[in-house]
């Protein structure tokens, strides 16, 4: 096992019911909020009304930014900041998926600077602080809500860029799965796929951390084990599971003790967004398959693929090299999120031939990724595309 910190400082406040104490929480920070919301059905479902009296009833005057996009756009992220700016935002509320919350974050950095905030993400300046920020999550996905990443798309570079700040950890999270319930059944398959990935981004790495290995198997294992949530939506019970699931995938409980390791699928599928703005989950269904089979083929670690292969999908070696029972593994998660309605190559996601240049460009060219070797990217693409 490798050294490693973590340091986890977001507090969780999880289960039915649970979105009404977001009054009380918020109010511990100050007393004006901005309430972040998307593009979508939360408007219409009366989750935001419901978020503003939460807040006013607790004495919190509630400043609004309207119709954060998927994938969200650093113009969003400009217009939070003005608010703040003029307003002396306290905290920053996000009510919403990775899109809402990855806004607020990023209006968090924006506000307590006098800069660009676009110069943290292309790592120009370094931030020094934040607004506080408080989440109330209603789909299982980037696990957002406790994690210290922020993504941002700038539309005029078509460039998509992270930020991974200590203090971007959200001070509390709400996660209230009867706020899921009514995620459709496309969204909740991206979201699956999208938490799967987060585990297998670093599960592939080092062949020697058993307990690490078990954790992140055991989120794989509940997100296959609770598929049958696309058949039965609004079950509670499965909907909990898997926002547990999406929570744990990507906190930095399952990286504890790997060092250090690629997120290729993940800057490549930030390529294909910033380019087509695809839904990041469907992205990752078709790219980490993709990805891990470019791994698997360069055998830097057999023993992994065997183990993925029988702990997660119970093939046995028969005589299989490593090689081969890895790629019988992939293949099988690749023909799992098919099942569940999941694109099966890029040119379902909008992505044409000549897109595929522009693409490798902008993933080695994030300034801070892993990935800087543009043929490498262009293998993976093409072999899915």
């Amino acid at each position: 096992m490798d050294n490693f910190g973590l340091y986890i400082p977001t507090r969780i406040i999880f289960g039915q019911g649970e979105m009404d104490k977001l009054g009380v929480e918020s109010s511990k920070y100050g007393t004006k909020a901005l309430l972040v919301k998307t593009v979508g059905p939360l408007e219409k479902m009366g989750v935001y009304a419901r978020a503003t009296k939460l807040m006013e009833d607790a004495g919190i005057t509630v400043f609004e930014l309207n119709d954060v996009e998927a994938n969200p756009k650093l113009s969003s992220v400009y217009e939070g900041n003005k608010i703040c700016k003029e307003n002396n935002i306290d905290i920053v509320i996000a009510v919403g998926g990775g899109s809402a919350i990855d806004c607020a974050k990023a209006i968090a950095l924006a506000a307590t600077d006098d800069g660009d905030v676009w110069d943290f993400f292309e790592n120009k300046r370094t931030a020094q602080k934040a607004l506080p920020v408080g989440t109330v999550s209603t789909i299982a996905s980037t696990g957002a809500e406790m994690s210290l990443h922020c993504v941002i798309t700038n539309s005029d570079t078509k460039r998509k860029l992270v930020t991974h700040y200590d203090f971007s950890y959200p001070k509390f999270s709400i996660i209230d799965p009867e706020l899921h319930a009514t995620v459709p059944k496309y969204l909740t398959a991206c979201g699956m796929a999208d938490t799967i990935s987060h585990v297998m981004e670093s599960y592939f790495v080092n062949e020697k951390q058993p307990l690490s290995d078990r954790i992140a198997e055991g989120v794989v294992l509940t997100v296959l084990e609770s598929e049958s949530i696309l058949s039965d939506l609004g079950n509670i019970d499965m909907r909990a599971d898997l926002a547990w699931a999406a929570v744990m995938a990507i906190n930095g409980i399952t990286d504890a003790g790997r060092g250090n390791f690629l997120y290729g699928a993940h800057e490549i599928a930030h390529g294909v967004s910033a380019v087509v703005d695809s839904t990041h989950g469907a992205a990752l269904a078709v790219l980490h398959p993709a990805w891990l089979s470019y791994l698997c083929k360069k055998d830097e670690y057999p023993a992994k693929f065997i183990q993925f292969a029988q702990r997660i999908f119970g093939i046995q070696k028969s005589g299989k090299n490593s090689v081969e029972l890895g790629l019988e593994a992939i293949d099988a998660l690749k023909e799992k999120y098919i099942s569940w309605g999941m694109p099966g190559n890029l040119r379902e996601l909008g992505v044409k031939e000549e897109h595929l240049e522009e693409i490798a460009v902008s993933t080695v060219d994030n300034p801070i990724g892993p990935l800087k070797d543009k043929e490498e990217v262009l293998q993976v693409l093409r072999d899915c595309f």
